[in-house]
Formats: C-alpha cells, structure tokens, sequence
C-alpha cells in the first residue's frame, strides 16, 4: 500500500491536485482522501475478499482427509520441534497404547510446550504442563525420561477422551482451558482451543473423532490433495491480499495456492477464477467445484470457496479459515453461481 501511494505520489504532483481541488471546488486533502479510497477498492477486488462484518457458520475440527495420519505432514511437524524432534513414532507407539489419536495427543502437547521449547519439557522431561500432588500442585512434576513424562501425560490424556468422553478439542478445552477460569486473569484460555486445532492441522488432520462434513469424503486423491492443502492452513487468521502461506490467505488466494498443489493454476481473483471455472448447476455439484458470492458491492463475485460435500465449503472467510455452510444461511443467500475446474470424481 506505502509503495503504490507513493507511485502516486511521483505520478501527480501537489501542484496539479490543488489545481484540480480548485477546478472542482475541493480541497486537496479531499482529493487524496477520494484516491485512498479509490486504492482500498481496487485492492480489496484484487483479493476478492468478503465483506467487513463478521459472518457464521460451522468451524469445524482439523480432520485428516484419509482417516489415517499423512505421514508428509507429520514428519515435516517432528522434523523442527525443540524436545520433540524426532519423536514422532514414540508419539505414535504411546498414544496407541491408551487408544487416543496421536495427532491430538501431539496438537497439545505442542501446544502446551510451545513446540517442544519450555522449560517443563526441556528441563523436567514434562510435556503436558502437569503438577506435582506432592506439591499441593503447585510445582511441574519431574520426569526422568522424556519417554517416562509421555506416557504419563497420555494417560491422562486417555481418563480424559475415554472414561470422560472428552473426545473433542472443544470439549478437552472446556477442562483443561476454560473461558472465564478464576486464574486466568489475561484470557489467554481462549487461545487454547484455536491454537491446538491449528496444530493438529499441520500435523495432518485429527485421526479420531472427527469428521468435516460428518460423513466420508468423497472425491479423487486430486481433491484430497488440495482439501489436505487446505486443512493445514485451518484456523488462520484472514489476510486481504494473501495468496501465499507467508502471508496468509484471502479467499481467492487461498483456492489459487491449494488448487496448485494439484496442478490445477487458477486465476488470482474470486472473480476471474468464476470467469474461468465451467459453469454448472446446484444440483451438478462434486466436493472440488467452487461456489462463488457477491458479499460486497466492488465486484460481480467477491468471494469463493471450494464445496467439500453436505452443503458445506471450505474456504478464507473474516472469521478465519475454515469450514463453512455454502448453501444455506448468510452465504446461501448471496451465491453467484457454480463452477468446475476439474473432474474430481472418484
């Protein structure tokens, strides 16, 4: 923005802008104000972004699109992750052994530690922030082996999904971070939640109790491809402009870079990428095809979001990114049209 302000700059000087001012009969602060503007347009429609208020819809869980953990993604979360580093198969073998999701398991312990870099796991072997009873809980339990710290971590992990039936992050977070706690003055627990969803996505996907669309996924390894793509990035803030994970993600940037990884190249906006699309009907919709809205008034089509089945899509929304009803409620209401880039049948 800085940059092509100051192009502008160069480009026409004070001198003509105040000739113009008084042509018009403005000042010349008027007319910087309208070219602001004018910028903020015109780079809102480059992105193809959503409009300003907040929009709901269902924010769904990381779920792996196979069910099975995506070793690519798993290797690549143990491969930079302080204590952790190169622990994922010990992770694997624990978590299996007291019937939980491994990717859960690590998501918190990830979380809890950040990253495997505090003092707890580096210096007490504990990778789950447990206190010591014999300490009136006040002080971290000590654990000989990191191993040792695991397993007991796991255990309790296990009391908690199992014989509690917390088998959630929501619901895990209810208990081990609740919203409004006595002893957390700075609100930091609202974090909680978001932050372990965000890791179980980069770890590949929950593995248990989970299920975007609350059925199988339907669709060839090319959409699994992308919907995998998309799923690491679950949980992201919004970004105007972003089409790249240094970024961060708008919506049309978020289907250009996703569709890429099967080498599917999309146009970089919602609306030239409905230009692009085939057109189709409602009711010829796959998991794959892209749904396309009008929620502001800058642009024919001003978002996009790739439809994963069940009514609902995936896509960058001012909420995040994540899943979302397509076909009904606020974004129901404001739907375009449809559109193919690809066969994505099984």
């Amino acid at each position: 923005m800085k940059q092509l302000i100051n192009f502008i700059g160069q480009q026409i000087s004070k001198k003509i802008l105040v000739w113009i001012a008084g042509s018009l009969g403005f000042s010349f602060f008027a007319i910087v104000a309208v070219i602001l503007l004018a910028i903020i347009m015109i780079i809102g429609a480059v992105g193809g972004s959503t409009n300003n208020h907040s929009i709901g819809g269902n924010g769904l869980s990381a779920c792996s699109v196979t069910g099975e953990i995506d070793e690519v993604s798993w290797n690549a979360a143990f491969s930079n992750a302080g204590a952790f580093t190169g622990k994922g198969d010990l992770f694997i073998e624990l978590a299996r052994l007291n019937g939980i999701d491994p990717v859960l398991a690590a998501a918190i312990a990830f979380h809890e530690t950040g990253r495997g870099t505090s003092n707890a796991v580096v210096n007490k072997n504990n990778p789950g922030g447990i206190m010591d009873p014999a300490t009136g809980w006040s002080k971290l339990m000590h654990f000989s082996t990191l191993e040792e710290g695991l397993s007991y971590t796991m255990a309790n992990l296990k009391r908690r999904i199992i014989d509690d039936g917390l088998s959630t992050i929501e619901s895990l977070g209810s208990v081990y971070a609740p919203i409004g706690a006595a002893n957390d003055p700075n609100g930091l627990n609202a974090h909680w939640v978001p932050t372990v969803t965000k890791f179980a996505s980069e770890l590949g996907g929950l593995t248990m109790n989970c299920s975007p669309m609350g059925s199988q996924i339907v669709g060839n390894e090319a959409f699994k491809t992308i919907l995998n793509e998309m799923l690491k990035y679950e949980g992201w803030s919004y970004v105007w402009g972003g089409y790249n994970p240094n970024m961060g993600f708008d919506c049309s940037g978020l289907m250009q870079w996703s569709y890429a990884k099967a080498g599917i190249q999309l146009p970089r906006t919602a609306y030239t990428q409905y230009k692009f699309a085939q057109p189709i009907t409602r009711d010829q919709l796959q998991p794959g095809d892209l749904i396309f809205f009008k929620s502001a008034n800058y642009a024919p089509v001003t978002h996009v979001g790739m439809y994963v089945g069940n009514g609902k899509m995936f896509n960058s929304q001012n909420d995040g990114v994540r899943y979302d009803d397509a076909l009904t409620g606020y974004w129901g209401s404001v739907i375009v049209g449809y559109g193919r880039v690809a066969d994505f049948s099984e």
